[in-house]
């Protein structure tokens, strides 16, 4: 099994449904200060965000697409905000996040010291809903939730974070759709040009990357740089705007790492299983390469005396899962049919790069004599066999396809990824009538819950059970870690439907300040 290398030491933060919360650890501990006193502070250390989404209803929404403006942590009044990005907004469609962290912002100019809380800014949000085209989007009715305050997201850490002089912090920044968007009502939002048929309560969680720390993958593109024994130097591979630094990231290829080859040279191997050490050669210095795998912990610059200038300085450590050479479609879907040993069959999800009007068939590649085949994996890294592929799992692919004329198309995998906890789950919102010991009664939003009809709804609460506080105002929107449940409240959370009742380990609190 593939060791994990990320510790989860946070969680925080909203950005489309359910509550918020940032748990960030690293740091003196918390006081629940938003605010941080740098005053001592000496020295720079480099701050990194990675930005995902835990899924939505793909049954609703064929994309979610933010526009994000502005990723700043908050310090002292005295110090001031400190930037990672501002600039032109950047589209992230939050579907295609589901099952990987891809970089954001990078500011190797921080100034050292604690800190506690993060500001992301968002221009707009725009759900692109399903219909029966799948395969064109552009005709799609589009809705735009308005984003609660004026879309500044603050993010208090329930433990505060340290940035080092001379280190570097990477940050996963989780934007949870699924619960962050809720529907107003049962209209036709194209006949409503100036209303939204959603709600937008960002549920965000904010994780530090740590060497013990247990995140989902991360997939980086770039260009390979400099070659070594075992692994490269991937450049341009996150977002160095006013940077001082190429954007390099070192990857490590060990024995769990798997190359596939789809490069269009005489060296090409049609996206077959490959030797890394075909990789690992000086002649693909300068070609474009992705590299999906886990982010480990960063040295400080002191330690990393290759004598590279200061611009090749790697930004971050990957232990590689896969490594793909040359054009791989990402194609993402649900099981149709269980895998067998060689194969199984995926229903595609509308607005991909594959159109088809009956399930694709998907074939595992097997590797040979120290060549590692086609990667199975969950969403936290945990490698799978190919009987884990079932129906109806969520699932995303890397692959390239054959077309064979009067022959169904196949995609040959290189990675397939798993969402084993996506089944089960249901989002029930509501007020507190009552709250008892471990349990709370409510009268839910929605006519039915786990499939019945139901006025008022208890609540069985996990013995750890998270509490969070969201506060909207018409100028913030504020999501911070505890809370105590009351009578009245309004609040959401995410969870399961038991022979014993409904069950939940989540629990967020809303309090809407607005006029």
């Amino acid at each position: 099994m593939m060791p994990s290398f990320i510790q989860r030491l946070a969680v925080a933060f909203s950005a489309i449904a359910l509550a918020t919360v940032l748990v960030s650890c690293g740091g003196s501990g918390g006081s629940g200060d938003s605010t941080v006193d740098n005053t001592q502070a000496q020295g720079k250390g480099t701050v990194g965000i990675l930005l995902t989404d835990m899924p939505a209803d793909p049954a609703q929404f064929a994309a979610i697409i933010a526009s994000i403006i502005k990723v700043e942590l908050m310090g002292s009044e005295e110090s001031g905000p400190v930037t990672l990005y501002s600039g032109p907004a950047k589209e992230f469609d939050l579907l295609r996040l589901r099952n990987e962290s891809i970089p954001l912002a990078f500011n190797d100019n921080v100034p050292a010291g604690t800190y506690c809380k993060i500001r992301l800014t968002l221009s707009d949000l725009e759900l692109v809903l399903t219909d029966d085209t799948p395969d064109d989007l552009a005709n799609n009715e589009t809705d735009h939730p308005r984003l609660p305050g004026n879309g500044k997201l603050d993010l208090v850490a329930r433990d505060c974070f340290n940035v080092v002089d001379g280190e570097v912090l990477a940050l996963q920044v989780d934007i949870d759709a699924g619960k962050s968007i809720h529907v107003i009502g049962k209209r036709n939002c194209s006949s409503n040009v100036n209303k939204s048929c959603f709600n937008f309560r960002p549920v965000v969680f904010v994780d530090v990357v740590d060497k013990d720390f247990d995140s989902k993958l991360v997939r980086l593109d770039g260009e390979i740089t400099e070659i070594y024994s075992d692994g490269l130097l991937l450049c341009d591979a996150v977002p160095n705007k006013d940077m001082d630094n190429l954007g390099c990231v070192k990857i490590h290829l060990g024995p769990e790492s798997a190359f596939f080859d789809n490069s269009t040279g005489p060296n090409g191997n049609d996206g077959k299983p490959t030797a890394i050490g075909k990789l690992l050669v000086e002649a693909n210095i300068g070609e474009e390469l992705t590299v999906v795998g886990w982010v480990k912990s960063r040295a400080s610059k002191d330690n990393d005396d290759d004598g590279k200038p200061e611009e090749y300085y790697p930004l971050l450590y990957l232990e590689a899962l896969v490594a793909e050479l040359g054009n791989f479609l990402q194609v993402e879907g649900t099981v149709a049919v269980s895998a067998n040993s060689e194969k199984f069959a995926m229903n595609v999800s509308s607005g991909g790069p594959v159109i088809t009007d009956s399930a694709l068939a998907v074939i595992f590649q097997p590797g040979d004599d120290g060549i590692n085949g086609t990667r199975i994996v969950s969403k936290s890294g945990v490698l799978l066999d190919p009987l884990d592929v079932t129906e109806p799992l969520p699932v995303q692919v890397d692959g390239t396809l054959q077309l064979m004329e009067g022959v169904d198309p196949l995609l040959k995998a290189a990675l397939i990824i798993l969402d084993k906890d996506a089944l089960g789950v249901e989002q029930v919102t509501g007020v507190i009538q009552s709250v008892g010991s471990g349990t709370l009664e409510l009268t839910p939003e929605a006519d039915t819950v786990c499939g019945a009809a139901i006025s008022l709804l208890t609540v069985d609460l996990a013995s750890d059970v998270d509490i969070w506080t969201i506060t909207i105002t018409n100028d913030s929107y504020t999501i911070a870690p505890d809370g105590a449940l009351q009578e009245q409240q309004t609040v959401f959370m995410n969870g399961t439907c038991e022979l014993t009742g409904y069950q939940t380990d989540n629990v967020a609190i809303i309090e809407d300040e607005r006029p």
